[in-house]
């Protein structure tokens, strides 16, 4: 996909959610998802068919050994396949969920925007139950672990 048809895309994404400020998805591809606030990266000369849609869920407490376990093993059992990961942002300790999504010429906003949705939503619900499981009697494993059906996008 070209940056023109990346720009156009972004357009019909900003018609489709509603945004009252659009500069800041035009711009720099800030949007927020509910209560996750998200950055669409498209770098063309990388991978023009390539976004990276990086998600902060929240940040590490201290002393979270266990959380940093429970985020591998998200990792591994809720990867969607190996397109979305779950990270630390070493300057700020935010924990991120990075998504790939394949820019085909055919995949409109609406589709976009509900994959990238579905994912901040789950990637929450997943956020929420590691830190819920990390408060209760002898650690137990993390709630929410489970994987789900591949999203299409």
């Amino acid at each position: 996909m070209t940056s023109e048809q990346y720009q156009l895309l972004l357009q019909d994404l900003v018609r489709l959610s509603g945004l009252s400020d659009p500069s800041g998805l035009l711009e720099h591809g800030r949007v927020k998802i509910g209560d996750i606030d998200a950055v669409l990266e498209h770098e063309p000369n990388y991978d023009p068919d390539l976004l990276q849609v990086r998600m902060r869920l929240g940040t590490l407490p201290d002393n979270a050994e266990d959380l940093t376990r429970a985020i591998l093993e998200a990792n591994y059992i809720s990867g969607y396949g190996g397109e979305c990961v779950f990270s630390l942002y070493p300057a700020s300790d935010d924990v991120v969920i990075t998504m790939k999504v394949r820019l085909l010429e055919a995949l409109t906003a609406q589709e976009l925007w509900q994959g990238i949705s579905d994912v901040a939503r789950h990637g929450g619900q997943m956020w929420q139950g590691i830190l819920a499981a990390s408060h209760t009697p002898m650690n137990a494993g993390p709630s929410g672990l489970h994987g789900t059906p591949h999203l299409p996008v």
